[in-house]
């Protein structure tokens, strides 16, 4: 059974799930994020595909979704980049995706324009409380060279596409999938909430929670002092 189906059927039964208050989210914005990396004061979070890219909803009257690395810009609560945690020189890092859950979901994306990330295409359709999403997938092109700790990738993807709302807010969910060793690690967020859902036994059932406070910037400075304050209708995540 796959691990989209198998997080479906059970759902947060048996495996913890981590959860906090919603975020306070500007109008529609959000970003949605495996937490950013811990400082000396926050647990560590688990091995996986961790970061923050940028996900544009629908909103004043312009039904387009986005989805968009911002590589080297700030957000409020972070600095966009993806990386691999609890790594080592030797590791060998595979199969990293990025699975978008969307109701409604649009009926095409635009062509990708990263050459570190596959196009995002369709790959069927998963039921979540909200109703049936429609579902999306983008794999990593690059070879992975490790390093120690932390592994950082390139998140220059941009795609863009549009869904006919119809009065309804969208739904969005994100998977992430990398395997460190031999070891698939994988976990599900809801975007605009803190709910963290492992997809597999070799996931820890619990992370560190994501701040509801833009003030509680946990990670990261941006290069050079960048700064982005976000859009009306862009949520890192």
């Amino acid at each position: 059974m796959s691990d989209i189906l198998r997080a479906e059927k059970q759902g947060p039964s048996r495996r913890a799930v981590a959860s906090a208050a919603a975020w306070a989210l500007p109008t529609i914005a959000i970003a949605v994020s495996a937490p950013a990396q811990a400082s000396s004061g926050i647990p560590a979070q688990p091995p996986g595909l961790n970061g923050w890219i940028a996900f544009g909803l629908p909103g004043s009257g312009i039904e387009q979704y986005t989805i968009t690395g911002n590589p080297g810009r700030d957000h409020e609560y972070g600095a966009y980049g993806l990386w691999v945690t609890h790594t080592t020189s030797s590791s060998v890092i595979t199969g990293t995706r990025i699975v978008v859950h969307y109701l409604p979901g649009p009926s095409s994306w635009s062509p990708g324009i990263s050459s570190s990330w596959s196009n995002l295409d369709p790959i069927g359709t998963h039921d979540f409380p909200e109703g049936r999403h429609v579902s999306y997938q983008m794999t990593y092109l690059r070879t992975i060279v490790p390093t120690e700790g932390v592994t950082n990738l390139v998140s220059d993807m941009y795609f863009s596409g549009f869904a006919q709302l119809d009065g309804r807010a969208p739904s969005l969910y994100v998977d992430r999938y990398v395997t460190v060793d031999g070891v698939e690690l994988a976990f599900r967020r809801k975007i605009g909430t803190n709910v963290y859902t492992p997809l597999n036994d070799n996931t820890p059932p619990n992370m560190p929670n994501t701040p509801t406070n833009p003030r509680e910037r946990r990670a990261f400075t941006a290069p050079d002092g960048a700064a982005e304050e976000l859009e009306a209708n862009v949520i890192p995540a």
